[in-house]
């Protein structure tokens, strides 16, 4: 896997979108000024591989990697990166082996909205890290190395040090592993905690439970024997309904016959008037017939009238439109002469216009000869033209290049001068410095043996520090161990305060309908506010343990009431009860508390003075249970009672639980539900003591802890300031030795030096004589060409005069050509619009002619109208007479048949009346039929009723039950009876839980699975347990072998930096390897073994260096990101650490970041960022192959 390219939008100080191509094999250097944005490019890589912390990406939020604008660029809306990886063979992320490539993109919105992608798709930051672990690549692995990383790996704590070798050794996933892991464990143990409690909870009710099952079977007893008495009373009842409605059938069918034969009477005058109907509606429709005869007669005269008044006007419109018609013919047989003229007129211009037509066409054709000659010339010249400026083009491009030879080669000659003479400056340096540092070693001999002594003394009172250190860090230690241990306590106390709690608020005890109606309440504050519900009555009072059984016979009676605030809210409470269908509840309100009774006198203690009240229900309380008395003296009991029983109200309680009352006595342990809930009220108290207690422990012992510390701390600077100034003194020690050491090493370079000066002297020279030739040899090459440029230029000018010569007679042809062609067209459209007259005047001819046929026809149609009008209306005047005579006797008809229709109607009435009387006979009848009719419904619905009322309660039938019966000697009344009997004794068992047993087997079915999911719980945590060991085992025997080959590369690659010395990597005390620091011990050349700190600035830099590389040798990363890590290193160094480099560049891809020239001379590839406008960054790049051959010989 190696890194193709990376994409910048909007990202820090890359406004513009940015890609950088980087080698796959090999090594990509990128450079740049200070601020420039070259680092922006390694916390980009940071960022998209899901870095979280702002800090280490050099900003104090997450927004600023969005660009925040410029003086001329507006601020990003968001920040995206991309980052492609190449992934030929899939062997690195198998997850993602199918694809050759692999693009992690991330973008971050200023709204604070962030995107994760992996080939486009959006995935969590979970998925990105996965990706990467275990390879090297990520925020705390070895494959990005930026500004400070160098010594922050140097200075850092072993136990942070550790994180390298664990990203290499592939423990990481192990420890995000064993992290979930252990997490699971503790909410595994919290819920193992919950369903214990959970399990006490239930144990208690189900006893509490097992009272109300037996009264339910009890109850479903004499529901069953008062089921069976109710059948056999309802199928008596129905017996007797059966007979009753067969009694009242036979009354209802003797009134029906009599009905039938008044009916039959009524139906023959009724068939006599139906016929005397008939005629009259039949002679009525022939009156009607007649009057429309006689009106249609009328209509007939009335139209003939009409018609010849319209053939009148007709008449008189064909006359007034052959007047029209006659004048229009004349009008266009004049138009007609005129256009005859015109189209003569026209033909004579036709023939004139062609003529000339001939003639400009004629020279048209000559024009256009002498147009193609004149063109043939100037298309000849201008070939000879551009044939000349190509080659003055070259000429002035091999000009320009000898001349910019000339002028590097004079520049290197003026470099090469310079050089040559730093060099001997240079050379007279080094000898002045020889002399200055042979003088200097005398003097750090001798202030070396004084820092001895003082180091011996120091050593001593180390010593003694040392030791008392020892026992403060012993007390410490157990002090922090005894603090541990009561924080967990203090946790698990808290866990078992909310579990308790939890149980609470479900009201786990209490009835269905009690908790229905609590949750209900629960989950709308507004209804709960409205009706002034407070809560039930356990919410608000607290009893001892101790007491708690001597009080249960009256607290759980209570318990489960619900306390509201006011008693005129009872109505709402009522229709909410309906509205949501629930059980039995009982109910008390603040503002109506009991009355309170006259004080008995005993020697027992009142209720109220060992309950506990809260808040508003203590004035109601107190009242209330004013009447109960609790007698301690359990002895005595009976003898006080035998003497005196309690008075009413007032009741007497035993310390064992027995109740006494005026007129009953109850006794044995109370089963309730409820009660359970006064003790986990009261374990809630103990537990919040309990854990009360152990947060001031806590404190004390932080408050012990705290002063311990400060004593150790107070020796712990003591000892940091001996060892400061052991270390200073060291140091010192060090400084002198190694400026000695510097001296020494220093002449060995001058010498070298000025060998090497005297070297690169005589190169400088051999290079300046071969500049000399080259630069000769270019100013003879420049000579040559100007001349030859001179000539061509003076060529080239007389070309153009004749082109110019040629071009103007081209265009006084081509005006003359465009002349003759303008005349051309406007005698070409007179042309066409005189043909285009021609046809408009034949079309008007045409149009005229076929107008003159039209007039002449309607002419003719004309006179043919005139005379059908003059034969209508002749026609009309004779049939006139006929028509009114026929009128007047039809109107004699139409008399005559009105008179014979009144006669009937007459004859008509007198039937009429001899029906109105079989009527009333009929409706009497129907009358006294409907009352029995009614009695028979009566009985019928009574016999239904009884049927359904059956079939609710049983799928037996009637004849069934009544087989069973001895119907004649049973008595209903007395069955009755009996019945009611049984239902009053069911009613004097006042509420029963009739889901008792079904809650209870429910109840019993939930604790088994609560004690199934008990034990896998526990199975759960011993597989966790055993997991967390397991990981444990493969983790240290991972780091262990890693860490001994990164300490044995370690070993080899610091020899090879620092050309000899010794380092080793050390691991610190620890019970657990998983928790073990790595130390750094290193001892360069010359020097004495000693911790890493003591070393300086570029020692450091290339111990770090080394552990790096170390680590790459054992596990190499598939790229590395070096972000100046050269800084601190001198050039011999700098030497060696790229020797390092291009070694490991065969095996890992590494871009650098640096200012040093000599670690640009490995690269393969250069990027350089710059900022042409202010806060923009842009980049640009080089190959360094492809430059070199640019490069001249």
């Amino acid at each position: 896997m190696r890194i193709k390219n990376i994409k910048l939008s909007g990202f820090k100080s890359f406004c513009h979108p940015v890609n950088l191509q980087f080698k796959q094999n090999g090594i990509t250097i990128v450079v740049g000024p200070n601020g420039c944005g070259k680092s922006n490019v390694v916390d980009a890589v940071r960022w998209v591989l899901g870095e979280q912390s702002a800090k280490h990406l050099r900003g104090g939020s997450m927004e600023d990697v969005i660009f925040a604008g410029s003086s001329y660029h507006k601020p990003s809306g968001m920040a995206e990166v991309s980052l492609t990886f190449s992934n030929p063979k899939g062997d690195t992320l198998r997850q993602y082996a199918d694809y050759t490539e692999i693009s992690v993109t991330r973008r971050l919105y200023r709204s604070g909205d962030s995107v994760y992608m992996i080939n486009k798709t959006p995935v969590r930051l979970k998925d990105v890290r996965e990706l990467f672990m275990d390879t090297g690549v990520g925020g705390t692995g070895y494959s990005i190395i930026e500004q400070g990383r160098v010594e922050e790996i140097v200075s850092s704590k072993p136990i942070d040090r550790r994180t390298l070798i664990d990203d290499a050794a592939g423990i990481v996933k192990f420890r995000f592993k064993r992290e979930t892991a252990e997490k699971r464990l503790e909410e595994t143990t919290q819920n193992l905690l919950r369903v214990t409690d959970v399990l006490g909870a239930l144990s208690e009710q189900e006893d509490g439970l097992r009272e109300h099952v037996e009264h339910a079977e009890k109850y479903l007893e004499l529901q069953e024997q008062c089921g069976l008495l109710e059948r056999q009373h309802i199928c008596l009842s129905l017996h007797q309904a059966v007979i009753n409605e067969e009694k009242a059938q036979d009354l209802v069918q003797g009134h029906q016959q009599q009905q039938v034969d008044l009916q039959n009477e009524k139906s023959v005058v009724e068939t006599e008037m139906e016929r005397l109907k008939l005629e009259q509606i039949q002679r009525g429709t022939k009156v009607g017939e007649s009057r429309e005869q006689l009106f249609q007669k009328e209509q007939k005269i009335q139209e003939a009238e009409n018609q010849r008044e319209l053939e009148k006007q007709n008449l008189q419109n064909v006359s007034e439109l052959q007047q029209n018609q006659e004048a229009e013919l004349a009008e266009l047989k004049q138009r007609l002469t005129e256009r005859e003229q015109e189209k003569s007129e026209i033909e004579t211009r036709l023939k004139e216009l062609a003529v000339r037509l001939g003639e400009i066409q004629a020279k048209l054709v000559n024009i256009e000869v002498q147009r193609a000659k004149e063109n043939t010339a100037l298309q000849k010249a201008n070939e000879d033209a551009s044939a000349l400026q190509k080659r003055l083009l070259t000429v002035h491009t091999e000009l320009t290049n000898h001349t910019n030879q000339k002028n590097f080669l004079d520049e290197r000659l003026e470099n090469l001068t310079e050089r040559s003479q730093r060099l001997q400056d240079q050379e007279q340096s080094h000898r002045n410095l020889l002399q200055e540092v042979t003088l200097q070693v005398s003097d750090r001999e001798e202030l070396m043996e004084t820092m001895h002594l003082q180091k011996g003394e120091l050593s001593g009172k180390l010593a003694e520090l040392e030791s008392s250190l020892a026992g403060q860090h012993s007390q410490l230690t157990e002090a922090e161990k005894q603090l541990e241990d009561l924080r967990y306590q203090h946790s698990t106390a808290q866990s078992r305060i909310e579990s308790l709690q939890q149980i609470q608020t479900h009201y786990e005890g209490f009835s269905d309908s009690v908790k229905i109606f609590m949750q209900l309440v629960n989950d709308d504050p507004e209804t709960k506010k409205k009706m002034g519900i407070s809560g039930l009555l356990a919410d608000f009072i607290s009893v001892s343990a101790e007491i708690l059984d001597s009080v249960s016979p009256v607290v759980a009676e209570v318990l489960d009431w619900v306390v509201i605030e006011r008693a005129a809210e009872f109505p709402q409470l009522e229709l909410f009860c309906a509205e949501h269908e629930l059980g039995q509840l009982q109910f008390i309100a603040l503002d109506h508390p009991a009355s309170v009774p006259e004080s008995a006198v005993n020697n027992g203690t009142p209720l109220p003075y060992i309950l506990k009240f809260k808040g508003p229900l203590k004035e109601w309380g107190e009242k209330y249970f004013s009447r109960f008395t609790l007698l301690k003296d359990e002895n005595n009991f009976w003898n006080v009672s035998e003497k005196n029983w309690p008075e009413a109200p007032f009741e007497w309680l035993s310390s064992s639980g027995i109740r006494l009352s005026n007129s009953t006595v109850s006794m044995g342990k109370v089963q309730s539900g409820s009660l359970g809930f006064l003790q986990r009220q009261q374990q809630i108290v103990d537990v919040e003591e309990y854990a009360e207690d152990l947060n001031n422990k806590i404190k004390k012992l932080e408050k012990e802890l705290e002063s311990i510390q400060q004593e150790y701390e107070s020796l712990k600077q003591e000892q940091e300031s001996s060892e400061e100034e052991s270390r200073k003194l060291e140091f010192e020690l060090l400084s002198c030795n190694k400026e000695l050491e510097h001296h020494q090493l220093e002449e060995r370079r001058t010498q070298q030096t000025v060998s090497q000066i005297a070297q690169d002297s005589e190169n400088i020279r051999k290079e300046m004589d071969s500049s000399q030739q080259k630069e000769e040899t270019a100013t003879a090459t420049i000579f040559t060409l100007e001349k030859e440029r001179a000539e061509l230029e003076e060529k080239t000018k007389e070309v153009q005069e004749h082109i110019q010569d040629q071009q103007s007679r081209t265009d006084a042809t081509a005006e003359e050509l465009l002349s003759h062609r303008v005349s051309l067209t406007e005698i070409t459209e007179q042309q066409k619009n005189t043909e285009e007259t021609t046809e408009r005047l034949r079309r008007e001819y045409t149009e005229i002619s076929l107008r003159l046929d039209q007039l002449e026809t309607a002419k003719s149609e004309g006179n043919l109208r005139l005379e059908r009008s003059q034969k209508r209306i002749i026609e009309i005047d004779e049939s006139f007479a006929g028509m009114l005579e026929a009128r007047s006797l039809m109107k004699l008809e139409l008399d005559e048949e009105i008179l014979l229709h009144e006669q009937k109607n007459e004859e008509q009435t007198l039937l009429t009346q001899k029906l109105q009387e079989r009527q009333g006979l009929l409706e009497n009848s129907v009358s006294v039929a409907h009352q029995e009719s009614l009695r028979l419904t009566e009985f019928r619905i009574q016999r239904e009723q009884l049927e359904n009322q059956l079939a609710e309660i049983t799928e037996h039938s009637a004849e069934d039950i009544l087989a069973k019966l001895d119907i004649e000697n049973s008595d209903i009344k007395k069955m009755w009876q009996e019945l009611r009997a049984l239902k009053l004794r069911l009613n004097a068992m006042g509420a029963v839980n009739l889901s008792a047993p079904e809650e209870f087997a429910a109840l019993t079915e939930r604790i088994d699975f609560l004690k199934s999911q008990s034990d896998d719980l526990q199975n759960a945590l011993n597989n966790l347990k055993e997991t967390i060991k397991d990981i444990n085992i493969e983790s240290r025997r991972r780091f262990s072998e890693m860490f001994d080959l990164v300490n044995e590369n370690f070993k080899n690659v610091f020899s090879s930096l620092f050309e000899g010395g010794e380092a080793k990597l050390v691991l610190t005390e620890s019970e657990d390897l998983l928790n073990a620091g790595v130390d750094i011990v290193a001892q360069p050349p010359g020097k004495k073994l000693q911790n890493i700190n003591l070393l300086s600035g570029g020692e450091k830099a290339l111990t770090a260096i080394s552990l790096i590389f170390a680590i790459f040798l054992v596990k190499p990363s598939p790229f590395c990101f070096l972000d100046e890590v050269d800084a601190p290193l001198d050039d011999v160094n700098v030497v060696r650490f790229s020797r390092l480099i291009t070694s490991l560049s065969y095996d890992s891809q590494f871009i650098l970041i640096t200012h040093n020239k000599k670690t640009m001379e490995i690269g393969d590839l250069l990027y350089g960022v710059t900022m042409e406008e202010p806060g923009i960054s842009k980049t640009v790049s080089v190959e360094f192959q492809e430059a070199k051959s640019l490069l001249p010989d």
